[in-house]
Parts: structure tokens; sequence; C-alpha cells
């Protein structure tokens, strides 16, 4: 069983901005396929353009960043 809808890199990668402008971790999220870097991620300093590894690297550090310290409290 997978979380992902999609099976190929770019299509999780998509899926994973989209899971974090969903939760309000980013302020939003525009990806044009035809540019060099196609993701656009809104943030609060700005719109940031992002290639495929940049943008999977950066949605792994807003999960982190995120829920890290949820998934460290111990109840």
């Amino acid at each position: 069983m997978s979380i992902w809808a999609r099976g190929d890199r770019t299509g999780r990668v998509g899926e994973a901005l989209l899971m974090l402008e969903g939760q309000g971790i980013i302020d939003g999220l525009e990806i044009l396929p035809q540019e060099d870097k196609p993701y656009r991620v809104r943030v609060p300093a700005g719109i940031v353009h992002m290639d495929e590894e940049e943008a999977s690297m950066f949605a792994l550090g807003a999960v982190v960043g995120a829920f890290g310290e949820v998934a460290r409290t111990r109840g």
C-alpha cells in the first residue's frame, strides 16, 4: 500500500507540496512543467523557484520542521 496517488517521482514531489499547502505550511504553490525550475512555492519571505530535486528536499525539511516536535512528544 502507498500513501501516494501518483506513482512517479515528479508526481510524488508535486503531491507532497500540495499536502504542505493543504496543511497551511506553505502559503501557495504553482507548478509550471515547461520551466527549468517549475516549482513556485509561496512562503512568508516570498516566492521560491525550485527544480524537482530542490523541491523534494524542501518538502522533507518543511515536514520535519513542522511536525518534528510533535513526533518527538512522548505521552
